[in-house]
């Protein structure tokens, strides 16, 4: 479904740069803002589910430990499956959300601003690398 919804909005986003999709500027910017709050909020708890990598308190019994290593792999490293995670299912919906935001701003004109900024905030992000 994740997938489903990541290409739906790439496809706008390409319609929106196109000049094939376009929306009022006030509306467009406030959609655009909304889905930048919703983004700082997936971060947030993607920080949360980070801090679930190493849990303690769960005494020695081996039932115990045992629930103990599947909630950590749960929250971060997936079990079976890599990808199958609140971390990584976080990345999935944020990389979604920018493309709704990218979208929107696409729409009203904005999203070459948009970019140079990331790319500036990156610039900037990147030096102590």
């Amino acid at each position: 479904m994740t997938q489903d919804h990541a290409g739906y909005w790439r496809d706008m986003k390409s319609k929106a740069i196109n000049g094939e999709f376009k929306i009022e500027a006030d509306v467009g910017q406030a959609i655009a803002q909304v889905v930048s709050q919703y983004i700082t909020d997936l971060e947030r708890q993607k920080g949360y589910a980070q801090g679930l990598e190493r849990l303690a308190g769960w005494g020695s019994l081996p039932s115990a430990q045992a629930i103990r290593q599947k909630l950590e792999l749960k929250a971060v490293a997936g079990s079976d499956d890599p990808d199958d995670s609140a971390s990584k299912r976080l990345d999935q919906h944020i990389s979604i959300a920018r493309d709704q935001r990218d979208t929107f701003l696409a729409a009203i004109g904005k999203l070459q601003t948009v970019d140079q900024q990331n790319a500036g905030d990156l610039g900037t992000n990147g030096q102590g690398i």
